[in-house]
Protein backbone atom coordinates (compact mmCIF):
# COMPACT_ATOMS: atom_id res chain seq x y z
CA UNK A 1 0.00 0.00 0.00
CA UNK A 2 1.39 3.38 -1.00
CA UNK A 3 1.53 6.35 1.38
CA UNK A 4 -1.18 8.01 -0.66
CA UNK A 5 -3.46 4.97 -0.24
CA UNK A 6 -2.74 4.81 3.50
CA UNK A 7 -3.62 8.50 3.87
CA UNK A 8 -6.85 7.97 1.97
CA UNK A 9 -7.75 4.98 4.16
CA UNK A 10 -7.05 6.92 7.38
CA UNK A 11 -9.15 9.85 6.13
CA UNK A 12 -12.01 7.48 5.37
CA UNK A 13 -11.87 5.93 8.83
CA UNK A 14 -11.87 9.35 10.48
CA UNK A 15 -14.89 10.38 8.43
CA UNK A 16 -16.81 7.28 9.49
CA UNK A 17 -15.94 7.89 13.16
CA UNK A 18 -17.12 11.48 12.91
CA UNK A 19 -20.41 10.36 11.38
CA UNK A 20 -20.92 7.87 14.22
CA UNK A 21 -20.11 10.48 16.86
CA UNK A 22 -22.48 13.00 15.29
CA UNK A 23 -25.16 10.30 15.09
CA UNK A 24 -24.76 9.41 18.77
CA UNK A 25 -24.87 13.08 19.73
CA UNK A 26 -28.06 13.60 17.76
CA UNK A 27 -29.65 10.52 19.34
CA UNK A 28 -28.80 11.73 22.84
CA UNK A 29 -30.11 15.20 22.10
CA UNK A 30 -33.29 13.86 20.54
CA UNK A 31 -33.99 11.82 23.66
CA UNK A 32 -33.40 14.67 26.08
CA UNK A 33 -36.30 16.50 27.56
CA UNK A 34 -38.28 18.80 25.36
CA UNK A 35 -39.45 20.98 28.18
CA UNK A 36 -39.56 24.00 25.90
CA UNK A 37 -42.58 22.46 24.23
CA UNK A 38 -46.01 23.24 25.59
CA UNK A 39 -47.97 20.29 26.89
CA UNK A 40 -51.38 19.73 28.40
CA UNK A 41 -51.43 19.77 32.19
CA UNK A 42 -53.87 17.47 33.96
CA UNK A 43 -56.27 18.38 36.67
CA UNK A 44 -56.35 22.15 36.27
CA UNK A 45 -59.93 22.19 37.54
CA UNK A 46 -59.71 19.11 39.74
CA UNK A 47 -60.67 19.24 43.39
CA UNK A 48 -61.92 16.25 45.30
CA UNK A 49 -62.19 15.11 48.91
CA UNK A 50 -60.92 11.67 49.86
CA UNK A 51 -62.09 9.48 52.70
CA UNK A 52 -59.66 11.10 55.12
CA UNK A 53 -61.48 14.40 54.63
CA UNK A 54 -58.73 16.36 52.98
CA UNK A 55 -58.67 18.19 49.69
CA UNK A 56 -56.82 16.46 46.87
CA UNK A 57 -56.11 18.43 43.71
CA UNK A 58 -53.51 19.31 41.13
CA UNK A 59 -50.74 21.37 42.73
CA UNK A 60 -48.90 23.75 40.47
CA UNK A 61 -48.06 22.30 37.10
CA UNK A 62 -46.72 18.91 38.10
CA UNK A 63 -47.90 17.87 41.55
CA UNK A 64 -50.78 16.16 43.30
CA UNK A 65 -51.47 18.07 46.50
CA UNK A 66 -53.12 16.56 49.57
CA UNK A 67 -54.37 18.78 52.38
CA UNK A 68 -54.41 22.52 52.95
CA UNK A 69 -51.98 24.53 50.78
CA UNK A 70 -51.83 27.05 53.66
CA UNK A 71 -50.50 24.46 56.13
CA UNK A 72 -47.30 25.54 57.92
CA UNK A 73 -45.22 22.81 56.27
CA UNK A 74 -45.13 21.88 52.61
CA UNK A 75 -43.75 18.39 51.98
CA UNK A 76 -42.85 17.57 48.38
CA UNK A 77 -42.03 13.98 47.51
CA UNK A 78 -40.25 13.45 44.21
CA UNK A 79 -40.83 9.88 43.11
CA UNK A 80 -40.69 7.53 40.15
CA UNK A 81 -43.32 4.80 39.86
CA UNK A 82 -40.62 2.25 38.97
CA UNK A 83 -38.40 3.23 41.91
CA UNK A 84 -38.23 0.45 44.50
CA UNK A 85 -36.95 2.82 47.19
CA UNK A 86 -39.92 5.11 46.50
CA UNK A 87 -42.24 2.17 47.13
CA UNK A 88 -40.34 1.47 50.35
CA UNK A 89 -40.64 5.09 51.47
CA UNK A 90 -44.35 5.02 50.71
CA UNK A 91 -44.85 1.88 52.81
CA UNK A 92 -43.02 3.37 55.77
CA UNK A 93 -44.14 7.00 55.66
CA UNK A 94 -47.35 7.39 53.70
CA UNK A 95 -49.92 6.78 56.45
CA UNK A 96 -48.27 9.32 58.71
CA UNK A 97 -47.94 11.80 55.87
CA UNK A 98 -51.65 11.57 55.11
CA UNK A 99 -52.40 11.92 58.83
CA UNK A 100 -50.30 15.10 58.87
CA UNK A 101 -52.27 16.35 55.87
CA UNK A 102 -55.52 15.50 57.62
CA UNK A 103 -54.69 17.29 60.87
CA UNK A 104 -53.47 20.36 58.99
CA UNK A 105 -49.84 20.19 60.04
CA UNK A 106 -48.56 19.52 56.52
CA UNK A 107 -49.48 20.01 52.90
CA UNK A 108 -48.26 16.87 51.13
CA UNK A 109 -47.40 17.12 47.45
CA UNK A 110 -46.54 14.08 45.38
CA UNK A 111 -44.24 15.06 42.53
CA UNK A 112 -43.93 12.14 40.11
CA UNK A 113 -41.15 12.12 37.56
CA UNK A 114 -40.04 9.54 35.01
CA UNK A 115 -36.43 8.71 34.30
CA UNK A 116 -36.05 4.98 34.92
CA UNK A 117 -37.90 3.10 32.18
CA UNK A 118 -41.05 2.73 30.08
CA UNK A 119 -43.22 1.98 33.13
CA UNK A 120 -42.13 5.26 34.70
CA UNK A 121 -43.49 7.16 31.70
CA UNK A 122 -46.66 5.15 31.16
CA UNK A 123 -47.60 5.08 34.83
CA UNK A 124 -47.12 8.82 35.24
CA UNK A 125 -49.06 9.47 32.04
CA UNK A 126 -51.91 7.36 33.43
CA UNK A 127 -51.87 9.41 36.62
CA UNK A 128 -52.18 12.58 34.55
CA UNK A 129 -55.06 11.16 32.53
CA UNK A 130 -56.96 10.08 35.65
CA UNK A 131 -56.31 13.37 37.44
CA UNK A 132 -57.61 15.25 34.42
CA UNK A 133 -60.64 13.05 33.79
CA UNK A 134 -61.67 11.76 37.22
CA UNK A 135 -60.21 14.21 39.73
CA UNK A 136 -57.97 14.15 42.74
CA UNK A 137 -59.55 11.33 44.72
CA UNK A 138 -59.19 8.84 41.87
CA UNK A 139 -55.68 10.11 41.10
CA UNK A 140 -54.57 9.57 44.69
CA UNK A 141 -55.96 6.03 44.65
CA UNK A 142 -54.24 5.34 41.33
CA UNK A 143 -51.00 6.72 42.76
CA UNK A 144 -51.15 4.04 45.46
CA UNK A 145 -52.17 1.30 43.03
CA UNK A 146 -49.31 2.09 40.66
CA UNK A 147 -46.80 1.57 43.45
CA UNK A 148 -48.61 -1.53 44.72
CA UNK A 149 -48.43 -3.01 41.21
CA UNK A 150 -44.87 -1.94 40.44
CA UNK A 151 -43.62 -4.42 37.83
CA UNK A 152 -40.47 -6.45 38.35
CA UNK A 153 -40.36 -7.80 34.82
CA UNK A 154 -42.66 -7.24 31.87
CA UNK A 155 -44.24 -3.79 31.77
CA UNK A 156 -48.03 -4.06 32.23
CA UNK A 157 -50.16 -3.69 29.12
CA UNK A 158 -52.45 -0.76 28.39
CA UNK A 159 -55.40 -2.96 29.39
CA UNK A 160 -53.83 -3.61 32.78
CA UNK A 161 -53.13 0.08 33.34
CA UNK A 162 -56.69 0.96 32.32
CA UNK A 163 -57.94 -1.66 34.79
CA UNK A 164 -55.98 0.04 37.58
CA UNK A 165 -57.44 3.40 36.59
CA UNK A 166 -60.96 1.94 36.71
CA UNK A 167 -60.19 0.35 40.09
CA UNK A 168 -59.18 3.81 41.28
CA UNK A 169 -62.57 5.18 40.32
CA UNK A 170 -62.17 6.44 36.76
CA UNK A 171 -64.45 5.56 33.88
CA UNK A 172 -62.83 3.34 31.25
CA UNK A 173 -64.42 5.34 28.46
CA UNK A 174 -62.90 8.52 29.85
CA UNK A 175 -59.34 7.31 30.32
CA UNK A 176 -58.60 4.54 27.83
CA UNK A 177 -57.67 6.75 24.89
CA UNK A 178 -55.42 9.01 26.95
CA UNK A 179 -53.64 6.01 28.45
CA UNK A 180 -53.20 4.26 25.11
CA UNK A 181 -52.11 7.43 23.28
CA UNK A 182 -49.85 8.69 26.08
CA UNK A 183 -51.70 11.98 25.84
CA UNK A 184 -49.76 13.48 28.77
CA UNK A 185 -46.32 12.35 27.62
CA UNK A 186 -45.15 15.96 27.28
CA UNK A 187 -46.34 16.71 30.81
CA UNK A 188 -44.26 13.76 32.00
CA UNK A 189 -41.20 15.11 30.18
CA UNK A 190 -41.70 18.63 31.49
CA UNK A 191 -42.27 17.47 35.07
CA UNK A 192 -39.09 15.43 34.98
CA UNK A 193 -37.12 18.37 33.64
CA UNK A 194 -38.62 20.66 36.27
CA UNK A 195 -37.52 18.24 39.00
CA UNK A 196 -34.02 18.22 37.55
CA UNK A 197 -33.95 22.02 37.66
CA UNK A 198 -34.89 21.79 41.33
CA UNK A 199 -31.75 19.74 41.89
CA UNK A 200 -33.41 16.34 42.11
CA UNK A 201 -30.94 13.68 40.96
CA UNK A 202 -32.61 10.56 42.38
CA UNK A 203 -35.75 9.28 43.99
CA UNK A 204 -37.21 9.42 46.51
CA UNK A 205 -36.22 13.00 47.25
CA UNK A 206 -38.14 14.98 49.85
CA UNK A 207 -38.31 18.75 50.16
CA UNK A 208 -39.72 20.52 53.20
CA UNK A 209 -40.66 24.15 52.62
CA UNK A 210 -38.44 24.20 49.57
CA UNK A 211 -35.35 22.63 51.13
CA UNK A 212 -34.16 19.07 50.50
CA UNK A 213 -34.29 16.59 53.36
CA UNK A 214 -31.24 14.37 53.78
CA UNK A 215 -31.04 10.70 54.66
CA UNK A 216 -28.78 7.83 53.65
CA UNK A 217 -31.47 5.21 54.21
CA UNK A 218 -35.25 5.09 53.93
CA UNK A 219 -35.51 5.08 57.72
CA UNK A 220 -33.29 8.16 57.98
CA UNK A 221 -35.21 9.95 55.24
CA UNK A 222 -38.48 9.14 56.98
CA UNK A 223 -37.23 10.26 60.38
CA UNK A 224 -35.85 13.51 58.97
CA UNK A 225 -39.07 14.17 57.07
CA UNK A 226 -41.21 13.94 60.19
CA UNK A 227 -38.64 15.86 62.19
CA UNK A 228 -39.10 18.67 59.67
CA UNK A 229 -42.88 18.44 59.87
CA UNK A 230 -42.83 18.56 63.66
CA UNK A 231 -40.46 21.52 63.61
CA UNK A 232 -42.82 23.42 61.35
Amino acid sequence: MTQKQRNALIAGVIAVVLVVIVGIGWAIQSNRDTSGEAGDRPGDNSSETVAIDVKVAAEGDYGLGVGDPEAPVKVEIFEDFQCGHCADFKKVANDELLAAAQDGSAYVVYRPMAFLNEWSVRAMNALGVVLDEAGGQAALKLHDLLFANQPSGTVPSDDEIVALAVQAGASESDVRKGIEDLSFRQWVVNATDDASKRGVTGTPTVFINGKPVGGQTIDELTANTFKGINAG
